[in-house]
């Protein structure tokens, strides 16, 4: 049987593409190949996919509540976009119970094994998104460093440089995204996904023991852990601002569907 490079290992996981730049980060560092074999299992359960759903989906709720998108796009734009937001609005979560496993992890023996083991079914819409390019444009393409500045990030998110890739869909919308966190509501969304990511921790179906002392005895140097450690913890709050930013950019779309069923 092949052994695929450990990123493709990840993005199959992901049912995706593209590999978020903090995995990238990770990867760099050597965590990445330390946890990964013990992550696998828990993310290929259905619920840790329901678990990002859910996130997901509170975050469209709370766009539909606090925010009324501008009527600034067009049918071409919609065309060029709709994909690339539709990856992003399911991959986004889960890289945040991901970034925030590891950050509960990184100081604890062990965290989860307490999750349902039913085994995650690849759906037609993964199917898509797994056929979905993703480019992502340079950092320092206009307006991304305006971007970056605003949200306090060094570069700018990935789900900006990707919509960005999209020639006139970023100068048209970003004028009132850039307005986002002026909205109490999202804001306290925004916190409450981070929160939630991290209490999910103990949900993974899979135990994850990747304790500083655990990641010294696989052989990474300190350095490398505190790089790993410095990225996670910046992963965290912008991925959890980029849940809301990406609902209102797919609201500028008339997207407004939920990725999981109502609850009775």
């Amino acid at each position: 049987m092949t052994a695929y490079p450990l990123p493709q290992q990840v993005t199959a996981a992901l049912r995706s593409r593209h590999l978020p730049t903090v995995f990238e980060a990770l990867d760099r560092t050597g965590l990445l190949a330390v946890v990964w074999p013990q992550l696998a299992p828990s993310v290929e359960t259905a619920g840790f996919r329901d678990s990002a759903h859910y996130m997901a989906d509170m975050a469209t709720e709370a766009i539909a509540e606090s925010y009324e998108p501008a009527d600034i796009l067009t049918p071409a734009t919609l065309d060029a976009v709709a994909a690339t937001l539709d990856l992003f609005h399911t991959l986004q979560p889960q890289t945040l119970l991901i970034c925030a496993a590891l950050v509960e992890a990184l100081d604890c023996p062990r965290v989860g094994g307490q999750g349902r083991v039913e085994p995650r079914i690849t759906s037609p819409r993964e199917t898509a998104h797994l056929a979905t390019v993703i480019t992502l444009a340079p950092p320092d393409a206009a307006p991304l460093p305006e971007v970056a500045a605003e949200l306090q990030t060094p570069v700018a998110p990935d789900l900006y440089r990707a919509v960005a890739s999209t020639p006139g869909y970023l100068d048209a919308v970003w004028p009132e995204l850039q307005h986002l966190a002026a909205f109490p509501p999202l804001r306290r969304r925004a916190r409450a996904f981070y929160y939630y990511a991290r209490s999910a921790s103990r949900f993974l179906a899979v135990p994850l023991e990747a304790s500083v002392d655990t990641l010294q005895r696989a052989g990474l140097t300190d350095s490398a852990i505190s790089e790993a450690r410095v990225a996670l913890d910046a992963a965290l709050p912008e991925t959890a601002a980029m849940l809301i930013h990406c609902a209102a950019m797919r609201a500028g779309l008339g997207i407004t569907g939920r990725l999981l069923p109502p609850r009775p």
